[in-house]
């Protein structure tokens, strides 16, 4: 009796492990959120229109998986390997990418409204039309990435693609050194987040509509550069020669103009939202329209400047000294009095 008992005790055990391994099933379709898959071999699983509601995937090996429209909203995903994955239509909402391999994953029309992509590597990755609303793209890798406006950002120390055939890969390089400045090609709408263009000869360059997101161009010489409408948020732009640029409607956000030279600039309409303009030169610039809320513009220079309400600032304009002042001797006049 014992033993039926026991051997029952089991088959329920074993029917409940079946069950468990059931709902978490690799298939199309498979229901289970809160999966557990931290550090799983699934390379190649085939799980579109999957249910992963808050699973934790992180170092899990994905490589040329199917997910498409699979549903991870919320999971975290950090360190994991998704080389070639087919992730399109995939929901990340607030998903923690940190660290994640997306080389050359497909991620057209991805949602990843507010998912943390921090340090994620995006080599050959296609995000074309995908939602990147509130992405934290920190420290992010950038190479041959198809932005979801279509257009491919290859940030810094992008290397060449290898190609089958010699001449290609030569065509390829050649293009890369006449258009691009440490792999950030230089061209209007160019999409380089992190950006490495400190000290780079920028002068008169067209980089309208430009992304270049927490790009770094300190000391960078920007002068008479077109950079209306870009988005330089978070850009470190210190000691930058900035003199007769374009930033008309540009995004300034947080941005690092500490001791810039914004000399003539024009600035109509820019976004300047917390921005440091810390002894920043503004002579001659016009910031009519422009929005300066929170700026810290303390020692910055207003001579013939245009401010955001239309009215001109000359606080720091140098006084003109009297005619009569440039006319006196060196010494005061005091030689006339000699021998009187």
């Amino acid at each position: 009796m014992k033993k039926i008992l026991l051997g029952s005790m089991l088959l329920l055990v074993s029917l409940g492990a079946n069950s468990s391994r059931a709902e978490c099933s690799i298939i199309p379709h498979s229901q289970c959120p809160h999966a557990e898959f931290s550090g799983k071999n699934l390379s190649q699983a085939n799980l579109p229109d999957a249910f992963l509601f808050e699973g934790d995937l992180t170092r899990a090996d994905l490589t040329k998986a199917n997910l498409k429209g699979t549903n991870i909203y919320h999971g975290k995903l950090m360190g994991g390997n998704f080389t070639e994955a087919d992730m399109t239509d995939i929901v990340l909402y607030n998903a923690d990418l940190t660290g994640a391999n997306l080389t050359g994953a497909n991620l057209t029309r991805a949602k990843l409204k507010g998912a943390n992509l921090s340090e994620a590597n995006l080599t050959d990755a296609n995000l074309t039309d995908a939602e990147i609303d509130n992405v934290r793209f920190n420290k992010a890798v950038f190479c041959r990435t198809t932005m979801p406006n279509g257009i491919v950002n290859s940030g810094a120390n992008c290397p060449a693609k290898k190609t089958a055939k010699v001449e290609e890969t030569m065509i390829e390089q050649t293009d890369a050194v006449e258009n691009a400045i440490n792999g950030c090609t230089i061209q209007p709408r160019t999409v380089c987040m992190n950006a490495s263009l400190a000290e780079a000869n920028l002068g008169s360059a067209n980089l309208s509509g430009a992304q270049l997101y927490m790009g770094n161009l300190a000391q960078a010489n920007l002068f008479k550069a077109n950079l209306g409408k870009a988005n330089l948020t978070e850009a470190n732009l210190s000691r930058a020669n900035l003199t007769k640029a374009n930033l008309s409607q540009a995004n300034l956000t947080d941005a690092n103009l500490n001791k810039v030279l914004l000399r003539g600039a024009q600035l109509e309409r820019a976004n300047l939202t917390g921005a440091i303009l810390l002894n920043a030169d503004l002579t001659d610039a016009d910031l009519t329209g422009a929005n300066t809320a929170n700026a810290t513009l303390t020692g910055a220079t207003f001579c013939n400047t245009v401010m955001p309400n239309g009215t001109v600032n000359n606080s720091s304009c140098m006084a003109e000294r009297p005619a009569a002042a440039l006319a006196e001797p060196a010494d005061g006049g005091r030689s006339k009095n000699k021998g009187k």
